[in-house]
């Protein structure tokens, strides 16, 4: 039976998770918000289209000063969002994960390298009667880049530090097989629509972004849309994944047939029941390498953690793993025997 655990200090865990909403959410949000407020007071001071790309040869690509306000709290929200989904859940000390903590302090930077970075190449075109003579903005974005490391390295700091320990294995009933007998265990594990919802918004925000330079000259649209498309094809293929494990060993094979992971039970020194968090154990969703382990991550909680005799480990959590895990290790028990 899986036995749900409670971290060790409640109360430094409750501490913990604050720190990580209001370093990875609220003061991101916050600093979006005042670029954007910032840009807004400058609107009648500056020309009906902004400068928004600039080539080898100056300016080339030109738009509202609202196509970078949208950007700015587009990026910064849609990031933000995701990382209010990762502070959920802690490791058991109460600390946050490697990956939370970076995650964290990453959304805090990127905040501030685009606000400052974007403000910057705004400002400096204020009170311009020719957009196209508007400066480098070069400068500005260096200065964004910069006080966002320091943000974030502020904030690493601040924080405390990540739990490193490997996740604990949650005990597991026996599953009774005689030794003529053979148990076979398969399901499938899909991505949720809340995170259907996040790749699309992320998608579609490039695109719109895309389509927008485009149509105010940069020329770029093909070089930044193509990777999209083909990133997006590929991870279509990856939104359902049929997993089975028994004498065969296991296998987590994708609707397309393509990918697939298959481990003979000859090659199996291991099998465990954990919990996963998705963004802080595997720094999101998909098929996802964190810390020397595989991951099908379509989803969190209880998960079939699978090691190779090599040391490899394969992570997928999917409903009723405890099942899958018991007949895994029913057919190591047989194979040892």
């Amino acid at each position: 039976m899986i036995e749900s655990t409670q971290n060790a200090n409640p109360e430094q865990g409750a501490l913990t998770r604050t720190r990580l909403l209001v370093v990875s959410v609220v003061l991101p949000i916050l600093i979006a918000v005042a670029a954007a407020l910032l840009i807004i007071s400058w609107i009648p001071s500056l020309p009906k289209v902004v400068a928004i790309h600039w080539g080898s040869d100056g300016v080339d690509g030109y738009g509202s000063p609202w196509e970078l306000i949208a950007t700015v709290l587009g990026v910064v929200g849609l990031f933000s969002g995701i990382m209010a989904f990762s502070v959920a859940d802690l490791a058991g000390s109460g600390r946050p994960r490697l990956n939370q903590k970076v995650l964290a302090v990453t959304s805090l930077g990127l905040s501030v390298m685009l606000s400052v970075g974007i403000a910057a190449s705004v400002s400096s075109q204020r009170g311009l009667s020719d957009v196209s003579e508007a400066p480098d903005p070069l400068p500005g974005l260096l200065l964004g880049a910069a006080l966002g490391l320091l943000a974030a390295a502020a904030a690493w700091f601040l924080l405390p530090r990540a739990d490193r320990t490997p996740p604990y294995a949650i005990e597991v009933e026996p599953l009774n097989v005689g030794p003529a007998e053979r148990a076979f265990w398969t399901g499938t594990v899909c991505i949720t629509r809340g995170v259907a919802f996040l790749i699309l918004a992320v998608v579609a925000l490039v695109i719109a972004s895309s389509v927008a330079a485009a149509l105010n000259g940069a020329d770029s649209i093909v070089l930044i849309l193509l990777p999209v498309f083909v990133l997006l094809a590929i991870a279509l293929t990856t939104i359902r994944w049929r997993v089975s494990v028994g004498q065969h060993g296991a296998s987590v094979v994708s609707f397309a047939g393509w990918p697939a992971i298959r481990i003979p039970l000859a090659e199996i020194a291991d099998v465990r029941l954990i919990e996963v968090n998705p963004v802080g154990d595997f720094g999101g969703w998909g098929w996802r390498w964190a810390g020397g382990r595989t991951g099908i991550i379509m989803q969190a909680g209880p998960a079939i953690e699978v090691t190779r005799s090599s040391g490899k480990v394969l992570v997928v959590p999917v409903n009723d793993a405890e099942t899958a895990v018991a007949v895994l290790q029913a057919a190591l028990a047989q194979r040892d025997a």
